[in-house]
């Protein structure tokens, strides 16, 4: 069942899981009817559209389609994870779609379960083409893709990556994913790791801020923190082998857990 958020008067709408009716979770279920009534009462609000699903129901996914379609206001999915097979149309018919750059998009040719004799089986692939040219012809209205080369994407079950999909028109933005930087390290302790990363931040130690007296924030006197701390840890370890780049004075750490003081003192 999907999810709702109200966030200053913009909405949030989740699509987690199976588009249509899930009969082994029923928690991952997306139902058109619930869908649609719960976008009517959220109209015309902003809405976003947070989707993760690799697909069900053809028809559902055409249901929730629609109601995206005839939304009375502005509408962005964002696709979390991934957008496949009948939650792909589903994304594209917001006004702007959104990609992070790991996220994926995958279009294929519809399939069922069939059994009978040859003209019922006939009559079953037929009604299979029938829906590839449907979703063919939303792909294509929605992407720009020539309709053949959209028919032969989805023959050949096609996968596309962010930066792909964009240069497909499936999305609107690719969201990078930032660099996680170190947290700042003092160069004195950061030195006696042997490959610490040229993009990691180290200040100098000349930079630091001055000693705190005890009572200001915590720390013992003629003591600075040097890394987030676990205050309730009583480990502790001293290491009177720190030096500064220059040499010229030696220092003594403190290790509290993970929070480390360091004393100067003349050599």
């Amino acid at each position: 069942m999907f999810g709702i958020k109200d966030e200053a008067g913009r909405k949030t709408l989740y699509i987690y899981g199976t588009i249509g009716e899930d009969f082994w979770s029923a928690e991952d279920s997306n139902r058109a009817k619930e869908f649609a009534q719960a976008l009517d009462e959220l109209s015309p609000a902003p809405l976003d559209i947070r989707l993760d699903s690799g697909g069900g129901d053809v028809y559902e996914g055409f249901a929730i389609a629609s109601a995206i379609q005839r939304y009375g206001g502005e509408t962005c999915t964002y696709v979390d994870g991934m957008a496949a097979s009948a939650a792909s149309y589903i994304a594209l018919m917001s006004d702007h779609v959104v990609m992070n750059d790991f996220s994926k998009f995958m279009i294929h040719n519809a399939w069922q379960f069939a059994r009978g004799n040859s003209d019922e089986l006939r009559r079953a692939a037929d009604q299979l083409d029938g829906v590839n040219d449907s979703i063919a012809v939303i792909i294509s209205a929605r992407t720009g893709m020539e309709l053949d080369a959209v028919k032969e994407a989805m023959r050949a079950e096609t996968w596309y990556n962010a930066e792909d999909a964009l240069e497909c028109g499936f999305c609107d933005e690719v969201v990078k994913t930032e660099h996680r930087v170190a947290a700042c390290l003092d160069r004195s302790i950061a030195q006696r790791y042997s490959n610490v990363p040229p993009d990691v931040l180290i200040t100098d130690p000349e930079a630091a801020a001055e000693p705190q007296a005890e009572g200001e924030g915590g720390h013992p006197q003629g003591m600075e923190e040097g890394v987030a701390s676990d205050p309730g840890s009583e480990k502790s370890h001293l290491d009177p082998n720190i030096v500064t780049n220059e040499g010229a004075v030696a220092e003594q750490a403190i290790v509290l857990g993970n929070r480390v003081y360091r004393r100067s003192a003349q050599c």
